[in-house]
């Protein structure tokens, strides 16, 4: 968990945790047969193996299947948070130029 909310950009988490009070069958004997780490020689960015990990059968992986830190983030790829690194909240709203946008939708 901590890699993922230190990682740049998106990070999906999925955690498995047995119920003890109501799951009689996933209980933690089970996970420890039927789970295992990734190898330390299991390399996150090969996009086609961790696709392979991720829909195995036999027994589920636990770690990171993949990551990708050469594809900017969503902010990077905005302009917008670009100008002056200052959040959006911060920003001079140009309000002349939002009533031309909503006069220009009345006319249509």
């Amino acid at each position: 968990m901590k890699k993922a909310i230190l990682h740049k950009g998106y990070a999906l988490v999925d955690i498995l945790q047995p119920c003890v009070v109501y799951n009689k069958i996933n209980t933690y004997k089970w996970f420890a047969e039927n789970t295992y780490y990734l190898e330390e020689s299991y390399e996150p960015t090969n996009r086609v193996e961790a696709f392979k990990r991720a829909i195995e059968k036999e027994s589920i992986p636990l770690g990171i299947f993949y990551t990708n830190t050469n594809k900017p983030t969503f902010e990077e790829n905005l302009s917008v948070y670009h100008v002056n690194k200052s959040p959006l909240y911060k920003k001079k709203r140009e309000y002349k130029k939002l009533q031309n946008i909503i006069d220009l939708k009345r006319v249509s």
